[in-house]
Formats: C-alpha cells, structure tokens, sequence
C-alpha cells in the first residue's frame, strides 16, 4: 500500500534532465504555483535549476571564498540586485558572501545595506550595480517583462516571475534588522581575482 504522503514523482528540467524526485504535496504546490507541468506522471519544470549551480561555480572560482560585503569567509551565492527586485542568477548580478551578511540583507538594495552597515564595498560588481541602481532596477523589470520563465535559473527566480505576470509583484522595502548578523568590517580590501568567461 502506498502511502501518499511518501509518494515520490519524478521530476525533469526543460532539458528533459532527471532531477531528484520530489513529493506528491511538492508536485502539488509545484503546479498550483505555474513553476511546472504534470505530463504522463512525471513533474516538467519551467526553468532550469542546475543553471543556478554553474554560476555559483563560476562565481566561485571569480570571487574565491570571500565575501564581497565583510571580506570575511564566504560560501553563498549572493545576488547584488535581490531575486525578489528582478535581479537574476547572472555572473553580473552575483557575489559570494558570508551567510551572516547573505542573511542580513534581507533583500534589501545595495544601496540600503550599505546604510545599514557602513560596508565599503570593492566588488566590481556591486560597484557597478550601486553606480546605476536605480537604472539596474528598471532593467530588471524590463527583463521580468520581457523574457520567458524559461530563463529562471532557481525556483525562488521562477516565482518572483509568475508573481510579476500575475500582477501581484511586491517590492517592499525591508527595515534594517535591529540586530544585523553579519560581521560589520567595513574594511576595504579591494578585490584583487577577476574572472574572464
């Protein structure tokens, strides 16, 4: 007897590439939320998961295990202009980060972490982001706009997606923490590795 509540489905990328099968609840929720199609039992994503994965590799290898924000030990993939903003899983969007500082972002801009922590950033790439935010911001709603859920790289960038085409897009701006949990080193030791595709 099968119990539905250990019920595994099988689950495919766009490519048609076996990924570790998920939950009959998942799958549920998986379709209610437009990320995915039910064809013959076996879950079809809308975008591409293991995309994520090779940024964070090429990421990695730029950056290095560094935090762009504190220069402290970093091990995450941060995204400069926040997923839940339009920023996408790109090398010119992403930084690697500490999870103190990741975490205490709370998708707040650039800009507002900035505030918050006194950070003097030497990233490249949150240089040029911070040097053109509110530009960055209206390229990201274009982009929303404009390309298919099929150019997600993570689930969280697919929902932010169908949110958007929903009309039910949010950008709150979120309150500094009272307790921030990040390192709070404004130091600024420049970023000396820059990585050439």
């Amino acid at each position: 007897m099968n119990d539905p509540a250990v019920e595994k489905i099988p689950v495919v990328d766009l490519k048609g590439r076996a990924l570790t099968p998920c939950s009959l609840a998942k799958a549920e929720q998986n379709l209610q939320d437009g990320l995915a199609r039910l064809i013959d039992g076996v879950l079809h994503l809308n975008y591409l998961p293991m995309a994520y994965r090779k940024v964070y590799r090429m990421v990695r290898r730029r950056d290095g295990y560094t935090c762009a924000w504190c220069h402290g030990p970093g091990s995450t993939l941060e995204h400069v202009l926040p997923i839940s903003w339009g920023g996408r899983t790109t090398m010119d969007n992403c930084v690697i980060a500490c999870r103190a500082c990741n975490h205490s972002r709370n998708n707040a801009l650039p800009s507002q972490f900035i505030a918050w922590t006194g950070f003097k950033p030497t990233h490249p790439v949150i240089l040029r982001i911070l040097h053109n935010e509110e530009q960055e911001l209206r390229k990201a709603r274009r982009s929303l706009r404009n390309r298919p859920i099929e150019s997600c790289a993570s689930k969280e960038e697919a929902q932010i997606w169908v949110a958007f085409h929903q009309g039910a897009f949010d950008t709150s701006r979120p309150a500094p923490p009272d307790q921030p949990s990040s390192r709070f080193r404004p130091d600024s030791r420049p970023f000396l590795q820059f990585f050439v595709p």
